[in-house]
């Protein structure tokens, strides 16, 4: 086929089939894009594939079947499956439920400001429903005769809750022990029961006093251990996951070790494939190795701020978990290099997070995760830990098929010649960490030989200066520094800087200079934090960041960062939707003006400390973000005229973070605003 038979052709008429496999690899914003370009490619959006992706997201605002959002959504021909209401106030949405009600196959409630009655309404309109969470529904668990058959009927609801197979109820205050019974006595087949954050009474002394008497009916003021392990002993057959994250479980783990066993009637006890248990410190490390020892099918487990976590009991996980894909164990401070060596044990580990693990360090990262090859690990959290550039270098070579490597406040290990090696060998990389890494330099990210750059200078600037004197000459030859290490390292950076700087301006940076690798190899790199990375100037920003797939972008502190810079960044990153700038001291109102007229997926800026920005940022901001969710300007004294009120015109926004506001919760500013538009 020639070129010309090419020329016949264009991408609205590619085949159905490959359509729906370049949509495998796009993200959600990139979704809309394509479907923006032509019918085709729009219909592609309707299958059920990518249908089953999407979440429908209310937040901060009041819904009303007679008001927008929930009118552009009963507009809509495509039906969704997954709905998500966080911080909303329900107010006449019959019509909405009814719509929602035709697909809906989730439902999450977060912090939804909604009584008993309105719940049942929502629950009658959901049949195929199969997944509900209600998250900080305070109000709701407040009634008494919450699912009390005495006072409703509950027919209908019971039928359609009989098909639910995850059930979420955390950060729920008032939930109480007859809540919790009548509600899952509804749902005889859940797969999953998250309770994280609930204020469970696990004492014995608790449980008889609110329970002289045994057996009785179950309590309206108190939410016991003992009535859950009755709920869970109801669900074990078919129970997977379970989530005690942010409660005082302790000893009271091991009630769960029975479950696992088969009953008398032959019946396979619970066999959990997720748990997590973070922030749990009651926990004790016989209670974490006796229960862990009867759930040898768990693929995922969080035992992140666990107090008592050591090394026997990662010898314990390694030695009966061999199933596990992901393991958190983050700011474990009991955990060290013995018991971390064990971790190359676990073959089939994909995710792995031991950041802020203060026993662990350079050898137990060598010689365990990273002793050999591994093709299997595809995300690793190693912030905060004290390891050297042998360890992160171990980690390029060895882990070659990382797509997420997190490597926070690594200060000593992370160097220009490490993430030079980082680049070369970490080739599908999607998302890279590299907060306060303060040693790296616009080497690092685009290879340029910093040394050769100070040599062009001082030949294209030599007529510039008068030459030295041969008196002076023998003088310079024979100068002894008498400054410390550190007074020699500022003096080097400043020429390092002085020389990039000089370069960039006056176009002396060619092909040749670029002698390492650049950041450009890792092609589908989609987050980049470089917070703190204060050596990081414009040079890198042109010459580096070139990512057509690059979203999130994190540039706190970096305040050698300019104009200059912006402008090639919105150019050759055009994809961005998270943008931090806070506290680059250079930004000023012309940059704004670039990053907002050029970025047109922006979703969430943070300028805060950026003294320079008037409310000319503020005009820029209003005029040109068009999806902007989330905006913070603390400290931007030089913005004055009524933030708020101007604001309040961008109607996707919904944080604001400024001074002069902290007694307002941004939930409630925004929900009252709305309430007023209505």
């Amino acid at each position: 086929m020639t070129s010309l038979d090419y020329g016949l052709y264009s991408y609205a008429e590619l085949p159905l089939e490959i359509v729906l496999h370049i949509y495998k690899y796009l993200g959600y914003t990139d979704l809309l894009a394509a479907g923006g370009t032509c019918h085709r490619w729009r219909s592609a959006l309707y299958q059920t594939e990518f249908i089953a992706r999407t979440r429908v997201r209310f937040t901060k605002c009041v819904l009303s079947d007679q008001h927008s959002p929930a009118v552009d959504l009963l507009r809509c021909q495509r039906q969704f499956r997954h709905f998500v209401f966080e911080d909303v106030t329900l107010g006449q949405v019959y019509k909405l439920m009814a719509f929602i009600g035709q697909s809906a196959h989730s439902l999450d409630l977060d912090n939804v400001d909604l009584n008993d009655k309105q719940f049942y309404g929502i629950l009658r309109m959901l049949p195929q429903l199969q997944s509900l969470s209600v998250t900080r529904c305070l109000p709701l668990f407040m009634s008494a005769t919450f699912l009390d058959t005495n006072t409703c009927d509950l027919t209908q609801i019971a039928a359609h809750l009989a098909n639910i197979r995850e059930l979420t109820i955390s950060q729920n205050r008032y939930l109480t022990d007859a809540i919790l019974v009548r509600l899952t006595a509804l749902m005889p087949n859940l797969e999953l029961i998250n309770m994280s954050g609930c204020q469970i009474s696990f004492h014995n002394a608790i449980h008889r006093r609110f329970y002289p008497n045994e057996p009785s009916s179950p309590s309206e003021s108190v939410l016991t251990f003992k009535y859950i392990l009755s709920v869970l002993v109801q669900q074990r057959k078919k129970l997977r996951v379970l989530d005690f994250s942010d409660t005082i479980i302790g000893h009271s783990l091991m009630a769960l070790c029975d479950l696992s066993q088969a009953d008398a009637n032959g019946q396979p006890g619970m066999q959990l494939e997720r748990l997590y248990l973070s922030g749990c410190r009651q926990l004790n490390v016989a209670t974490i190795k006796g229960f862990l020892q009867t759930q040898s099918q768990l693929s995922v487990l969080d035992l992140s701020g666990t107090v008592c976590l050591n090394d026997e009991c990662l010898e314990t996980i390694a030695a009966t978990n061999a199933q596990l894909r992901c393991l958190k164990i983050n700011a474990c401070a009991g955990v060290t290099n013995t018991g971390a060596v064990h971790l190359k044990h676990l073959l089939r580990l994909q995710q792995l997070d031991i950041s802020n693990c203060d026993g662990i360090n350079s050898p137990g990262i060598i010689e365990g995760v990273a002793h050999a090859e591994n093709h299997v690990l595809l995300e690793l959290n190693v912030s905060y830990l004290t390891i050297c550039e042998e360890a992160i270098k171990a980690i390029a070579r060895n882990l070659r098929a990382l797509r997420s490597l997190h490597l926070n406040n690594c200060v000593n290990g992370v160097t220009d010649d490490v993430m030079q090696l980082i680049i070369s060998q970490l080739s599908w990389l999607r998302e890279l960490s590299l907060e306060s890494c303060c040693r790296l330099t616009d080497a690092a990210l685009t290879g340029i030989n910093v040394s050769k750059l100070e040599l062009n200078r001082v030949s294209s600037m030599g007529d510039v200066y008068p030459p030295p004197d041969s008196f002076t000459g023998s003088l310079q030859s024979i100068k002894i520094s008498l400054r410390s290490k550190a007074e020699e390292e500022i003096v080097r950076d400043a020429k390092r800087k002085q020389a990039m700087i000089a370069a960039y301006e006056m176009n002396l940076i060619n092909e040749e200079d670029f002698e390492g690798h650049n950041i450009q190899a890792l092609r589908g790199l989609r987050s980049l934090n470089l917070r703190g990375c204060n050596k990081i100037s414009d040079v890198s920003l042109k010459y580096g960041l070139k990512h057509i797939e690059l979203n999130k972008l994190l540039l706190s502190h970096c305040q050698q960062i300019s104009l200059l810079g912006m402008e090639a960044l919105v150019n050759n990153c055009p994809s961005i939707e998270i943008l931090d700038l806070s506290d680059c001291y250079n930004i000023n109102d012309q940059d704004i003006r670039t990053i907002t007229e050029r970025l047109q997926r922006l979703r969430s800026l943070d300028i805060s400390g950026c003294s320079q920005l008037t409310d000319h940022s503020i005009d820029a901001i209003i005029v040109n973000c068009q999806c902007l969710q989330t905006l913070s300007i603390y400290r931007c004294r030089s913005m004055y005229t009524d933030i708020e009120d101007r604001l309040s015109g961008v109607r996707t926004l919904r944080n604001l973070y400024m001074d002069n506001i902290n007694s307002i919760d941004n939930a409630e500013f925004f929900r009252l605003k709305k309430r007023l538009d209505c």
